[in-house]
C-alpha cells in the first residue's frame, strides 16, 4: 500500500512538472499565405495572444510585383495587378471595364459581339462572319 502511494505521488509530480514546463515556454505561432490579390500576408501570434499582421505592399516596395508568384507586374492602389488582363485596372490604374467587358492587352472589349475577340481575347471570326453571343456565325 505504501509503495502504491509513492508511485501515485511520482506520477502526479511528473504530470505537474510537464504542465509547468509547457506553460513556461513562449507560445509562438506563425502563418503566412497570399491574399486574394496575391500579396503575402504574415501573421504572428505571441504568448499573450496579440496578433501582428503585416503585408508587404507595392507602394512601399514596387519591386515586390516583379517577384515570382506575384499576381501582376504593376502596382495600383497598393496591390500588384496585371494591367493587360485586370478588369478593374485595364491598361492603366483605375480604368474599369464595364460589366459585360473583359480586359485584353489593356483594352476593354465585349467578347459577346466583338469580331476580333469573339468569346475571349484574340479569338477572331473568319472574314465575313459576325460574332453573336460569343460565337462566330451564330445561327
Amino acid at each position: 500500500m505504501n509503495a502504491f502511494k509513492i508511485c501515485y505521488f511520482m506520477v502526479v509530480l511528473i504530470m505537474v512538472l510537464a504542465i509547468a514546463i509547457t506553460l513556461s515556454e513562449p507560445l509562438r505561432v506563425e502563418a503566412s499565405h497570399r491574399d486574394r490579390y496575391g500579396q503575402m500576408i504574415t501573421a504572428t501570434q505571441g504568448k499573450k495572444g496579440g496578433n501582428r499582421t503585416s503585408a508587404m505592399t507595392c507602394d512601399k516596395s514596387p519591386k515586390v510585383c516583379r517577384l515570382k508568384g506575384s499576381s501582376g507586374r504593376d502596382c495600383c492602389r497598393k496591390r500588384c495587378v496585371d494591367l493587360r488582363t485586370n478588369k478593374l485596372n485595364c491598361g492603366r490604374c483605375g480604368k474599369s471595364c464595364q460589366y459585360s467587358e473583359i480586359c485584353c492587352k489593356g483594352y476593354c472589349v465585349n467578347p459577346m459581339f466583338d469580331k476580333r475577340h469573339c468569346g475571349g481575347c484574340f479569338k477572331k471570326c473568319n472574314k465575313g462572319r459576325s460574332c453573336a453571343y460569343g460565337m462566330c456565325s451564330y445561327a
